[in-house]
């Protein structure tokens, strides 16, 4: 839920950048750097909705194989989709960890018109990744003990 709240805050951020940009447009002068901004908030508010959207399942299924599936297969197939989720989204967040701490020690810098730590931005990518992983290892471990997900649905 946190992660959802975040997400909207930096939507309503790109919503305000982009009518300060119009009105300074239109008095006359530019705003240097709000594109970088823009685009950054745009990326912030992506990767901290993924586990709100997760657990609202809200994300894309494709259900292709699962639909044909009855009784226990059913559920060993969430077991092993999530298993492999789990793993995938695991090796994303440790990478973007890895990115984040590259970037703090080397002080990379934005090549854009301002000069901004790359680590700032890349705070994002870590938290929203780290947010997804722990949403759908505990899908994974309800599954697997048969824990109730409905009181978890507005995390």
């Amino acid at each position: 839920m946190i992660g959802g709240a975040v997400a909207a805050i930096f939507i309503v951020l790109i919503a305000f950048i982009i009518i300060v940009q119009i009105i300074a447009r239109e008095l006359g002068f530019q705003i240097h750097g709000a594109d970088d901004f823009t685009s950054w908030s745009v990326a912030a508010s992506i990767f901290f909705a993924l586990a709100h959207t997760f657990k609202k399942g809200a994300h894309i299924q494709v259900t292709l194989i699962t639909e044909r599936l009855r009784g226990r297969s059913v559920k060993v197939a969430a077991i092993i989709s999530l298993f492999i989720s789990v793993i995938a989204i695991g090796f994303l967040t440790l990478s973007a960890a890895h990115l984040l701490y590259d970037n703090y020690q080397y002080g990379d810098l934005a090549q854009g018109l301002l000069k901004v730590p790359m680590w700032i931005p890349t705070i994002s990518l870590f938290l929203g990744a780290m947010f997804l992983f722990l949403a759908i290892l505990d899908s994974f471990l309800a599954a697997i003990f048969g824990w109730d997900q409905t009181e978890n649905t507005n995390e």
